[in-house]
């Protein structure tokens, strides 16, 4: 029986999760899409490698409240992209504005909190033991001179990580990074190679 055939970003993302060791076969992973590129095709990705990784997904996406009519409609979007490739999701909302005045914090701060919350809520109700989000290579190259530039020293050389941990008072997630192979122009080339062959009738239809 022939192999099926893997294009490259998805081989690269393939034998990075393998040799970080990013998930476990017969897992359930989370995965976080904003409805960007980067995570878009993180998603494509992971459901063309479920297979092969034998593991299940879920999708979970959080409208923040903060662009209107943007973020309703990037909440459908991720919906709808669920659906077509069969993966259950958890599409929600939360108060950001509410949370940051509440708590004292930079909008961003605020953000990040509501989100690593929902998402761990979202994996303990799923049964994931991990989350994965869409960071790339240009991630990590801004993670890394955003410390350095902040005075973090060669601490700020670690950058992003394959694999870390958030936690919150008694509330923990574990954070995977399987694009960190792969540069931003890779992923948003693999996002709209994906979105030509939804588009494109089958060979032999007018």
């Amino acid at each position: 029986m022939p192999t099926r055939k893997i294009s490259d970003p998805m081989q690269k993302v393939l034998d990075y999760i393998r040799a970080e060791k990013l998930v476990s076969r017969g897992e359930k992973l989370l995965v976080a899409v904003s409805g960007g590129p980067d995570s878009v095709c993180l998603l494509h990705i992971l459901a063309g490698l479920r297979g092969e990784l034998g593991i299940e997904l879920h999708v979970a996406h959080l409208d923040h409240q903060l662009r209107g009519e943007e973020s309703a409609a990037d909440a459908a979007y991720v919906a709808g992209l669920a659906r077509r490739l069969i993966i259950p999701a958890t599409i929600k909302s939360r108060d950001v504005k509410a949370y940051r005045k509440e708590h004292r914090l930079s909008l961003e701060e605020a953000a990040r909190e509501v989100r690593f919350s929902f998402l761990a809520q979202v994996a303990g109700a799923v049964g994931a033991a991990r989350v994965a989000v869409g960071h790339t290579a240009d991630d990590h190259v801004e993670t890394i001179l955003m410390h350095l530039l902040r005075g973090s020293g060669t601490r700020g050389l670690r950058g992003l990580l394959p694999a870390s941990r958030w936690a919150s008072g008694a509330v923990g997630l574990t954070i995977v990074r399987p694009l960190l192979e792969l540069g931003r122009e890779e992923a948003e080339k693999r996002r709209e190679e994906e979105r030509r062959a939804r588009e494109e009738p089958p060979e032999g239809v007018a």
